[in-house]
């Protein structure tokens, strides 16, 4: 369409030079002429520049970053919804994976940095660990949305989404307590450079205050099937008669439910996600009975509306927690396809 208004315009220009020419002298023509020449040109830099200003409109999206700590279906999730809830303002998402390595995140977050984009959701490795890569971004200007795991210092981001990690504990612990009324010895397999998973065995140790549960072992299993395998077989040779293992996620919980049936223990299972392997697990009716389930999709698109309105200059909350149910026996069928 622009280019056929140019064209009338420089049509119209000619004629109106050539009539002058019929009816003047030379002179005359000559500066109707350079009138003319004048004319087209700045037509066709206002053309230009028109052009130039409906391309910027179009291509100019926004650009997210988006890292967590280590691959798996649920931060996997999280990064599939975010792209999702971008694309439909025409925006994209990086995603990249930290390898649960803290050297490798701060490279990432510098990366983001150097690309420009427009706000970090983050998941950090190491809560403390993180800081210096949190100073760069609000150096930088970059909104921080820290999403599942808190930063020590959550005064250097924007807002924090999570899952009520601690009320997943608590839900955790009543359900023990329903299964299991008359208590016993338990084990806890923790992870405490993890915020969410120090929250959740929190929540799960104060509601067991004043029963009959006795924690005699609690180790650190990284949030890692096969850590979480490993120790759960060393607490079971340490104590053999515990009832429960309390897993603070899914992945060590799925290692502690294979020591316990290599061990052949009458022991039970409780982790906290929701996932799509521990549901199967609940789904077999063996020693993995619960889980309080999170709901990543939810958290991701709490996330991208937290960030749109800090872009936005919107009111916005700094923090979202985004409640949990457990996931059992008596409704898994109702999960079974992927994650809630």
């Amino acid at each position: 369409m622009k280019k056929k208004v140019l064209a009338c315009l420089l049509s119209c220009a000619m004629t109106a030079a050539l009539l002058a020419g019929c009816g003047s002298g030379t002179d005359t023509t000559e500066a109707d002429s350079t009138t003319t020449e004048e004319t087209a040109e700045d037509t066709t830099d206002e053309a230009a520049e028109t052009e130039t200003a409906d391309a910027e409109t179009t291509e100019g999206g926004r650009t997210f970053g988006y890292t967590y700590w280590a691959a798996s279906d649920f931060f996997s999730t999280i990064g599939d919804t975010l792209t999702e809830e971008a694309a439909k303002n025409g925006d994209e998402v990086i995603i990249v994976d930290a390898q649960q390595d803290q050297a490798t995140q701060l490279s990432i977050i510098e990366d983001f940095i150097t690309q420009g984009v427009d706000a970090v959701f983050l998941n950090p490795v190491d809560r403390e660990g993180i800081e210096p890569a949190l100073d760069m971004l609000n150096e930088a200007g970059i909104p921080i949305i820290n999403i599942d795991t808190a930063v020590a210092n959550l005064d250097k981001v924007d807002s924090y989404v999570a899952s009520d990690n601690y009320g997943a504990g608590v839900q955790c612990a009543e359900k023990l307590i329903e299964l299991i009324p008359d208590g016993g010895e338990i084990a806890i397999l923790d992870y405490p450079a993890n915020s969410a998973c120090v929250d959740r065995v929190t929540g799960f140790t104060d509601t067991l205050e004043g029963t009959n549960f006795t924690v005699v072992a609690q180790q650190d299993a990284e949030g890692k099937p096969d850590p979480g395998l490993q120790k759960t077989q060393d607490i079971l040779q340490a104590n053999p008669d515990i009832v429960a293992v309390f897993g603070a996620n899914d992945q060590c919980a799925q290692g502690a439910y294979a020591a316990i049936n290599e061990a052949g223990s009458s022991a039970v299972v409780l982790g906290v996600d929701g996932s799509p392997e521990g549901k199967e697990y609940i789904a077999e009716g063996g020693a993995f009975v619960a889980t309080a389930a999170q709901s990543p999709i939810k958290m991701a698109q709490e996330a991208m509306a937290t960030a749109y309105a800090v872009l936005n200059g919107e009111d916005f909350e700094t923090e979202i927690y985004v409640p949990t149910f457990i996931i059992d026996a008596s409704n898994v069928q109702d999960y079974m396809d992927g994650w809630q």
